[in-house]
């Protein structure tokens, strides 16, 4: 029996089960993130607390105690993800950063058809809102049904640069 080739195949048994495991523990640490970006369970209604970004501060501190801000335009998109079944948006109350309400942008429901997409706008000029605006969007429906997809294109184009990215709304409640 030869020592060195022994420990060769020692060796080897050794890195194929730290290959094993460390397999068997990326598959387990992403296991959660497939699983809540999977199906979700049909649903009468939520209400979804969507961010939104306004205004976003960059830059240095300055010698005012303040940054720069860009003002950005927003695309608040609620896609009805269910094939068969109409969903209703009951109300979509716009906050400020400090949490005041600023509107209610639906102020009778709206109802969308199956695989149908309701949007709503924040203006580039508008300013009321700031860094840490959102929508608390309430939406309904007669039967469960999957629940939309709501997100919020922000985007600003200009000569030099442009800034676009999309922030998800996550449900907070259900009726």
């Amino acid at each position: 029996m030869n020592p060195a080739r022994n420990s060769s195949r020692s060796r080897h048994q050794v890195y194929g089960c730290s290959a094993r495991l460390a397999s068997a523990l990326t598959l387990t640490c992403l296991l959660p993130t497939a699983l809540a970006e999977g199906i979700e369970p049909p649903t009468k209604g939520q209400t979804v607390y969507v961010p939104i970004y306004s205004a976003i501060r960059h830059g240095n501190v300055g010698s005012s105690g303040t940054s720069d801000s860009t003002l950005m335009s927003v695309l608040v998109s609620v896609r009805n993800t269910d094939p068969s079944n109409p969903i209703r948006i009951v109300a979509a109350p716009y906050y400020n950063t400090e949490g005041a309400l600023i509107r209610n942008s639906v102020p009778t429901p709206k109802v969308v058809p199956p695989f149908g997409t309701f949007e709503l706008f924040v203006e580039l000029r508008e300013n009321a809102g700031g860094s840490g605006a959102n929508y608390a969007i309430k939406w309904d429906a007669a039967a469960p049904v999957s629940p939309p997809t709501i997100e919020a294109l922000h985007s600003r184009f200009q000569a030099g640069y442009s800034v676009a990215f999309i922030s998800r709304g996550r449900a907070i409640s259900e009726p």
